[in-house]
């Protein structure tokens, strides 16, 4: 009895501070709008966006994305609200006589140029090379403010990971490399509604590279949306939850992950898994598992799962 109350303590202590987290494909296909002089972008792999800015010209290129609440450019607009969080990773050198930069931005009136990557935003994130000097990576926030980090580029490929966290409805943690560096910032604009990212002169000293801005991009949501469905009309359950050895999802999916509540990867099923495809988890302990699903349509989708 003393194990059935301690899980169904846990299981109210997930409902009442539930998220849902939603995964952003890195392909060209997922940007809705894009500029280039000199530049572009291409497919790199399975799942990272390339972009690239050399020759003649201004070498620049740029991209522009919404967020919505399925991760697709057809889903439903999704503004940041305070409690939200926006993760995203690019793999990089030094910008030596360029720049390499995020931008999230708050409605945006054109995404047509090179001066609109930036275009009512809300902060960026830029590593400049600034002629050969390559300053490290700075936080522009309120009124051009600049917040310098300790964190560089340099001639060989590094990942850098930017997690954005809106506190209030004017202010942020940005937080690089996993809390390597964490800035609190006061925001330039309010109501975030996506995000572009930009790339000027890849030669980065040593000669003209490429950036990847890569998996896993993220965005999780404070408050729980309808995270029973993917957002095209499609209701997506587990059944039977709370289950005691299996459980069958109700349309055919491609890939499916469950984690425990620290995070831990226990058990993944892929492959052609029809409606009515058996999930054993017999060999999990009791307990309350977190199950990431992605349809065939890349779509992604977060939900929780009982182990009884």
């Amino acid at each position: 009895m003393k194990k059935f109350y301690t899980l169904l303590f846990l299981i109210t202590a997930f409902v009442l501070n539930a998220q849902t987290t939603i995964f952003y494909p890195q392909r060209v296909a997922n940007y809705s709008a894009f500029f280039s002089d000199n530049g572009g972008n291409f497919d790199q792999g399975t799942d990272q966006f390339g972009m690239w800015a050399n020759g003649g010209g201004a070498k620049q290129s740029v991209a522009w994305r919404n967020f919505t609440e399925d991760g697709t450019t057809s889903g439903t607009p999704s503004t940041m609200a305070v409690g939200d969080s926006f993760t995203i990773t690019v793999s990089a050198t030094q910008a030596s006589f360029g720049v390499i930069g995020l931008a999230l931005l708050s409605s945006p009136t054109s995404t047509m140029s090179w001066a609109d990557r930036r275009n009512n935003y809300a902060v960026q994130v830029n590593l400049n090379g600034n002629s050969g000097a390559n300053d490290p990576w700075e936080v522009v926030s309120n009124g051009g403010t600049i917040n310098a980090s300790s964190i560089g580029g340099s001639t060989s490929f590094a990942d850098f990971k930017f997690k954005f966290t809106l506190n209030t409805a004017t202010t942020m943690t940005v937080s690089i490399n996993d809390g390597a560096e964490i800035f609190n910032i006061t925001l330039n604009n309010q109501d975030i509604t996506g995000y572009s990212v930009y790339f000027a002169d890849d030669w980065n000293g040593v000669a003209n590279e490429n950036i990847f801005w890569k998996p896993t991009t993220e965005y999780t949501y404070a408050i729980t949306l309808d995270n029973n469905e993917f957002r095209n009309g499609r209701m997506i359950s587990a059944y039977p939850n709370p289950t005691f050895t299996s459980f069958q999802i109700n349309h055919s999916i491609n890939d499916l992950k469950i984690f425990d509540i620290t995070g831990k990867l226990v058990k993944s099923f892929n492959g052609n898994l029809r409606k009515g495809f058996l999930f054993d988890i017999s060999s999990l302990k009791q307990g309350l598992y977190l199950i990431k699903i992605k349809n065939d349509s890349e779509q992604s989708l977060t939900s929780k799962l009982v182990k009884l």
